[in-house]
């Protein structure tokens, strides 16, 4: 099936999480019933994952900035900077990107305005080009929260048995999600679903904790380890890491002590 260009800007904007929400909704009910276009939506995140897997993020060098600091003054003065810092910096062969913006800068003492913000706007998202990626992932998973209780639609296959449950969403994911089963009183596995984060299919586990629904969103990741980060946004506590090849991001309105323990738990068992 080719679909027209607007149907293909509309696949670029779900992958990239900038679908409002009744489109999403759309769209999602549309990937359950259409295989050619759960391809198209794969390939397109396929591409993503190459280019954030492969891609080499570099931190700005403290001689760039101060060199583009050095421009910004001189712009907003009238005049080009001091020519005493305008030699060439030396930098490892092996960060080839840093040395040709810093050889760059180093024999062209002045830059047009417009030229000076677009480098100063690259430079600035090497570095919080990762962070932006983790707040936008953070809102789909409060959206898709959101959506699935107000929906009352939390859980496809219910069971408190990860035997029952894993295989359930192994048939439907193309990778296998770790499901964890709570060994303590005060938590129990409730089941799972099949729903749609980053881009792409992803399994949801239910918990129930002490009366509070507690959600963990599982697929593979493009980093295998990372540590475990904590943000509260819109009411909700939230947590994500990387492990064992695979991305957790966990979402409730338990309290913080609660809700802390309860990722010990689940970071701890993958």
């Amino acid at each position: 099936m080719n679909l027209p260009s607007t149907d293909i800007r509309q696949l670029n904007a779900f992958v990239d999480g900038e679908l409002d929400l009744a489109a999403q909704l759309v769209l999602e009910a549309r990937l359950k019933e259409d295989a050619v276009l759960r391809a198209q939506v794969e390939h397109l995140h396929g591409l993503r994952e190459a280019v954030r897997g492969r891609a080499e993020y570099h931190a700005a060098p403290d001689a760039l900035r101060r060199r583009v600091g050095a421009m910004v003054a001189a712009q907003a003065a009238g005049h080009a900077p001091v020519a005493a810092d305008a030699r060439p910096v030396s930098i490892d062969s092996a960060t080839g990107l840093k040395a040709i913006l810093a050889q760059w800068f180093a024999w062209r003492p002045l830059v047009p305005a417009l030229g000076l913000a677009a480098a100063v706007f690259f430079v600035t998202n090497l570095v919080l080009l990762p962070a932006r990626l983790d707040e936008r992932i953070e809102q789909e998973v409060i959206a898709s929260h959101v959506r699935a209780t107000l929906a009352q639609r939390m859980i496809d296959v219910e069971s408190s048995d990860h035997h029952t449950v894993k295989p359930w969403l192994s048939s439907r994911l193309d990778f296998s999600p770790p499901v964890y089963e709570p060994a303590d009183g005060g938590s129990a596995l409730l089941g799972g679903r099949v729903d749609y984060v980053d881009g792409r299919a992803v399994a949801a586990l239910v918990y129930r904790h002490k009366g509070h629904v507690v959600e963990s969103y599982v697929w593979p990741a493009s980093s295998s380890q990372a540590a475990v980060k904590f943000a509260e946004e819109k009411g909700f506590h939230l947590a994500h890491w990387s492990r064992g090849g695979m991305a957790h991001w966990v979402i409730s309105d338990l309290n913080p002590a609660e809700f802390s323990a309860l990722v010990a738990q689940l970071s701890s068992s993958d």
